[in-house]
């Protein structure tokens, strides 16, 4: 246990069936945009709510790719500013949410995404738009962090970016949101959340305070996810996914993510995986690396979800994903022998993979992706 540690996560949590239809007893502003993905608003999603905020006028962007380019930012941050928007709704999953995030900002910030982001020479000042968040998914926890990721295409990198600005104001957690998800979401986004735990848990710079949320989000994963992904209407099911995304998103707000999740950069821009899958695939290999520094740690979460041992953890862990359809081994994703001195070259140059508890170098690295080639 550390005797000393910061916590802040300043977001006004509303966890409630329907909330997302009262969302205007939250605005105070006159000018609203509403972001989400292009399936939200064709499914008309985005428009009832739109049309529950009864004193606000409202706009629409949905031009919104799966890993977020810097370009549809742009395009976002130009409307909002045509609109003067007092408020932002992000509606969706991570990349909805992400480009709520940074569009909040620019919409009193001049210039572009790139001026701020991944080298950019301007920085942010203090965002003066509301910003309310309403994840329709289970599994980024994007709605209680201060980080959002792009896709910078003119660099051909996917990265990260923390701003204190980026923390939402209202974040409305309405489970109800999740019952039409797909069934191969549902386990994408389940895993991703429950990687989001973990890694918060073992981190090198782990938050006493937010181990217990991230131990208990991951338990609730464990004994709901299967059940969510086969019987998508399942409403006990549906609470406790969305409660865990929630607790998890809560803990890694507090550390940022490791390993995992800087190995997943490459597999989501250049081989088209799924946040969610990318994620997962190198998870199970990751819990028996993390044994090498955190070995005490991650024996006491074994036991808490049931396991015997840290590699009975993983190979539990690698069942459960096997019975949700997820991949499970790298060429699953397309990656070849070849390509894993390159995947290993760009995790390597993210800052959190040396937060993971364990020596990260090419070596070892390359080593853990052959192990699940």
């Amino acid at each position: 246990m550390k005797n000393k540690f910061d916590y802040f996560m300043p977001v006004h949590v509303c966890f409630e069936a329907d909330a997302s239809k009262r969302i205007g007893r939250f605005i105070t502003g006159k000018n609203v945009l509403i972001i989400s993905d292009p399936f939200l608003y064709q499914n008309g999603t985005a428009e009832r709510i739109g049309q529950s905020l009864k004193e606000q006028d409202v706009r629409y962007f949905y031009h919104i790719e799966p890993n977020p380019s810097c370009e549809s930012v742009d395009a976002a941050a130009k409307e909002a500013r045509l609109i003067k928007a007092d408020c932002i709704i992000g509606l969706g999953g991570g990349s909805a949410l992400d480009v709520a995030k940074i569009t909040a900002c620019l919409t009193t910030n001049e210039g572009s995404i790139y001026d701020y982001y991944a080298g950019g020479e301007r920085t942010l000042k203090s965002r003066e738009t509301m910003l309310i968040c309403v994840p329709t998914t289970a599994g980024t926890g994007s709605e209680v962090t201060n980080v959002a990721v792009f896709t910078n295409q003119k660099a051909g990198v996917k990265m990260p970016m923390v701003s204190r600005s980026f923390w939402a104001d209202v974040a409305i957690v309405d489970y109800k949101l999740t019952f039409t998800l797909p069934p191969a979401v549902t386990a994408s986004t389940g895993m991703d959340a429950f990687c989001h735990a973990i890694e918060a848990y073992w981190n090198r710079e782990s938050v006493d305070i937010c181990d217990m949320p991230a131990m208990d989000a991951m338990k609730l994963i464990k004994e709901n996810i299967e059940l969510a992904y086969k019987e998508p209407e399942n409403e006990t099911a549906r609470v406790n996914i969305m409660k865990a995304s929630l607790f998890a998103g809560i803990a890694f707000s507090q550390t940022r993510t490791t390993g995992i999740h800087a190995i997943s950069f490459p597999l989501t821009s250049e081989f088209h995986a799924s946040h969610g899958a990318a994620c997962a695939v190198t998870l199970p290999a990751f819990i028996k690396k993390s044994k090498e520094e955190a070995e005490e740690k991650m024996q006491i979460l074994a036991d808490y979800l049931g396991c015997e041992s840290v590699d009975d953890l993983s190979e539990t862990i690698e069942k459960l994903m096997t019975a949700i359809n997820l991949p499970t081994r790298l060429h699953q994703l397309g990656v070849k022998a070849s390509d894993l001195e390159h995947i290993t070259e760009v995790g390597l140059n993210a800052a959190i993979i040396r937060l993971t508890p364990a020596t990260m170098n090419k070596d070892t690295v390359c080593e853990l992706l052959e192990s699940i080639l």
